[in-house]
């Protein structure tokens, strides 16, 4: 199942007032990929935060299939989150940081198959046994995107997922998410302040 993602109006304001997003209106088709461009401060990673119910909506509103969800809890929304700080817990390996989410939704099933697939998408076998600290920025961000992709959710929110990979690994990891979204359908929300990513990774902007 994917999903529609509409934001009415939404505002948010952190200390002293300051209005970080300012009645915001956006629709996300299911399975569409839509990217959201902008510099740093401007408010994007909030609005992503915001849908995944990580952020309070100080004012408006957020509908997901065209039901209000501003007061869901971010367990019930079945999206899956990647962070630009990986969030990895850092006493598990890569193959149980990835396999959690699939042991808290199907506790008695075996999650080492699609963990697996995930591994090889990524390209990150041999990092599976191993555990959060010791691993470069680019493999533990490899890591956090497994974690998600490997949930299979009704929508992915990604923010500057692709920011601590090498430019040759930018560009595989680039062209393996579009394939995955592609494949299952599965609505995409992704942030960036690179503009030629944006032009090659979205459907549509905004």
């Amino acid at each position: 199942m994917t999903r529609a993602i509409t934001l009415h109006d939404v505002s948010k304001s952190y200390t002293r007032g300051a209005r970080v997003v300012d009645r915001l209106s956006l629709a996300v088709t299911p399975g569409e990929f839509l990217v959201l461009l902008g510099p740093s401060g401007c408010g994007k990673s909030t609005v992503l935060r915001m849908i995944a119910g990580l952020e309070e909506i100080d004012e408006g509103s957020l509908f997901l299939d065209g039901e209000y969800a501003n007061d869901l809890p971010p367990s019930e929304r079945d999206m899956a989150m990647v962070f630009q700080n990986f969030a990895l817990y850092p006493s598990m390996t890569s193959r149980d940081n990835i396999g959690f989410p699939l042991r808290i939704e199907a506790p008695g099933d075996d999650p080492s198959p699609k963990v697996d697939a995930t591994a090889r998408m990524l390209g990150i076998e041999d990092l599976l046994d191993r555990f959060p600290a010791p691993l470069s920025g680019g493999e533990r961000q490899r890591v956090a995107m497994g974690r998600a992709i490997a949930r299979r959710p009704s929508a992915f929110l990604m923010d500057e997922p692709l920011s601590n990979l090498d430019a040759k690994l930018r560009n595989h990891v680039r062209a393996e998410i579009s394939q995955l979204t592609r494949q299952l359908g599965v609505t995409t929300v992704y942030v960036t302040h690179d503009l030629s990513e944006a032009m090659s990774r979205g459907v549509r902007g905004a």
